[in-house]
């Protein structure tokens, strides 16, 4: 039940705080967020670096990940983009503050056994990760070729820092 609930709140706080006047500006980045977590369950299909764990009301990973890369995420983007603070500074403790609310998401998630970690990933690697994607996804606002480019670059070396089986990918 929690994971509808945490659902729904996602929904809520993108219908009180997203910026629905101009949602069209934010449109390919929301797909881009979607297209890199769909590849990275097809290409991690065989070695998850994590996996959403089954529950009684969302039967396995890819029925949750679906929800969340298509409720989750957009919700998210729609929020962090649309209210993306002028100035360094404020700019700085907007990430942060991101980063430390999915860092917060991501642990209750796992401490209640709704997600687990393999392959050498863990809970501090999110959370670089975390550090990485809330200004990639600025990026990817601002200058789209540059983000795919640097994102192609970083999805290699991750395949190759986790040693991402290629050779047993379907």
């Amino acid at each position: 039940m929690y994971i509808i609930f945490r659902m729904m709140l996602w929904i809520l706080a993108a219908w009180r705080w997203g910026d629905w006047r101009n949602w069209e500006k934010y449109q390919s980045t929301f797909l881009f967020v979607i297209l890199l977590d769909l590849l990275y369950n097809f290409l991690t299909y065989i070695y998850p670096m994590w996996e959403y764990d089954p529950t009684d009301i969302i039967p396995n990973h890819t029925l949750n990940n679906l929800l969340v890369t298509f409720l989750s995420y957009p919700s998210i983007v729609f929020i962090y983009l649309g209210r993306y603070p002028i100035g360094w500074a404020k700019q700085v403790a907007w990430i942060i503050f991101w980063v430390t609310l999915l860092s917060f998401v991501e642990l209750v998630n796992h401490k209640m056994g709704l997600m687990s970690y393999h392959n050498g990933w863990n809970f501090g690697w999110s959370v670089i990760f975390y550090l990485v994607q809330m200004p990639f996804i600025r990026l990817h606002y601002k200058k789209p070729l540059l983000a795919y480019g640097l994102s192609v670059l970083m999805i290699v070396g991750l395949l190759f820092l986790f040693k991402v089986p290629v050779s047993k990918m379907k």
